[in-house]
């Protein structure tokens, strides 16, 4: 939303015609999933220990229907939800969901295959994110 207000406040400065400037692309319309909310993870706190745990989850990154962060599992093709350590994020870049480590660092697109450390969680198990069972990933999965 804050590009379409953006480029709302450029056409409010400019002319009245549809053109560009010489040399200069037409500003980029919005699309649907530009606009696509960021999608939903499930953390552990400032204070949480940290998962530590030597499991391995092989699978590829997905944004399930209620719109969090997930891995669809090599070994059986199930969704596993993630609970992932505090400070990382997830957000829309390009129409496909980005999740960046807690220094900022781009971890993995949605659709990349991933290998995460980390072991079975029920800590989290009302989140709305949560499903059958969940994940809890380390603070430095096992392909980074």
């Amino acid at each position: 939303m804050a590009g379409m207000l953006l480029l709302t406040g450029v056409a409010g400065c400019g002319s009245s015609t549809d053109e560009s400037p010489a040399g200069q692309a037409p500003p980029k319309t919005a699309t649907a999933e530009d606009s696509r909310m960021p999608p939903r993870m499930i953390l552990r706190g400032k204070d949480d220990p940290t998962a530590s745990l030597l499991g391995l989850l092989p699978g590829t990154l997905v944004v399930t229907d209620e719109n969090c962060v997930a891995v669809r599992s090599r070994t059986d093709g199930k969704i596993v939800a993630l609970n992932w350590g505090h400070g990382w994020t997830a957000r829309v870049e390009d129409g496909r969901a980005v999740v960046h480590d807690a220094q900022g660092k781009v971890f993995a697109r949605e659709g990349d295959e991933v290998s995460l450390g980390g072991g079975a969680s029920d800590r989290f198990a009302d989140h709305p994110c949560a499903g059958d069972g969940m994940f809890a990933v380390n603070d430095a999965p096992a392909d980074k």
